[in-house]
């Protein structure tokens, strides 16, 4: 195996686990979310009653529930796609599909990380463009990979 697959098999083992580290932040930042609103099960006496959030603490969960769905649409489906398409350029032996994954599959992750940045600071048109450099990335890898499928 060449070093260029090689670093492409590491940067997706290694961005697989920075993306992990996000959507667990995220599910934290939710649950938090739901204490100050008042919305977790009943017997969490520790948050606050429903009654005593603020609309500030109710546009909070909003976002932070928002953040969370769409992380759920969009990671878990890229993160297959990417150790997918690996699988594929390993086999393959393709240099120049490695690099693109590496590429795509690091703006993919750079892109999720802004998505979630700017939308908790409702930066619409911001949260709109990481998005969508986002999924770009998502058929880049898709692509990349079934590209890379033809070579074995």
């Amino acid at each position: 195996m060449s070093s260029i697959i090689t670093q492409a098999v590491q940067a997706t083992a290694v961005l697989s686990a920075v993306l992990w580290f996000k959507v667990f932040s995220t599910n934290i930042g939710l649950g938090g979310a739901k204490n100050n609103a008042g919305t977790r099960p009943a017997e969490d006496t520790y948050q606050k009653n429903a009654t005593e959030a603020t609309e500030e603490d109710k546009t909070n969960l909003d976002r932070a529930q928002r953040i969370v769905n769409n992380d759920l649409e969009n990671i878990p489906y890229t993160m297959v796609l990417a150790w997918g398409s690996i699988y594929c350029i390993e086999k393959a032996g393709s240099d120049s599909n490695a690099f693109t994954h590496i590429v795509f599959y690091t703006i993919f992750v750079a892109s999720r990380f802004a998505h979630s940045i700017v939308y908790i600071k409702g930066l619409s048109t911001a949260r709109s463009i990481a998005w969508l450099f986002g999924v770009i990335c998502s058929f880049g890898i898709c692509i990349n990979g079934a590209i890379a499928s033809f070579k074995i």
